[in-house]
């Protein structure tokens, strides 16, 4: 008899599938040819979570340029935020009323140390994470996994770097 395994999904498995319910949840619509969809609250939530991760991306690429020994450490954690990155502008919808989309880098600033680097990396996660926690109350179901899916991969990284 052939023993069960236990199967721990993966991170991408986790965000895809968090995708394909979002593309479910909200692929129908009742706009017509020719009108604009109105832009709801999610779009203003959605352009700070995105403008969040290219922050964090900004502030990991500083931290990696100036304290290249804890590029080992830091490289797949920076990856994981570009996958984020990736996934949530596809879900962007452009020409809301007041925001166009975000710049893809702000700038930042790596702390002198690499105990200060990580530091500031480990505190901006943690307050992302706490975001994402907030803002999956206030979202359609399928964008709420998604973002539930983020922030624990954020809070994984703020417990990852302690």
């Amino acid at each position: 008899m052939e023993a069960l395994r236990s199967v721990t999904p993966t991170r991408r498995a986790v965000l895809g599938g968090s995708v394909a319910a979002l593309v479910t949840t909200t692929g129908c619509t009742t706009v017509g040819p020719g009108e604009a969809p109105s832009p709801g609250p999610e779009v203003t939530l959605l352009d700070g979570v995105i403008a969040s991760e290219a922050a964090l991306i900004a502030l990991y690429d500083a931290v990696l340029a100036a304290h290249q020994g804890l590029s080992g450490r830091l490289k797949k954690l920076r990856e994981h935020h570009v996958e984020h990155l990736a996934v949530l502008k596809r879900h962007y919808v452009p020409g809301s009323a007041s925001t166009a989309t975000p710049e893809p880098r702000p700038s930042a600033t790596a702390p002198r140390t690499e105990s200060g680097a990580l530091g500031a990396i480990r505190s901006a996660e943690r307050k992302a994470a706490s975001a994402r926690a907030d803002e999956v109350r206030r979202v359609s179901p399928g964008l709420s996994q998604l973002l539930a899916a983020i922030g624990a991969c954020e809070a994984g990284h703020a417990q990852e770097l302690t």
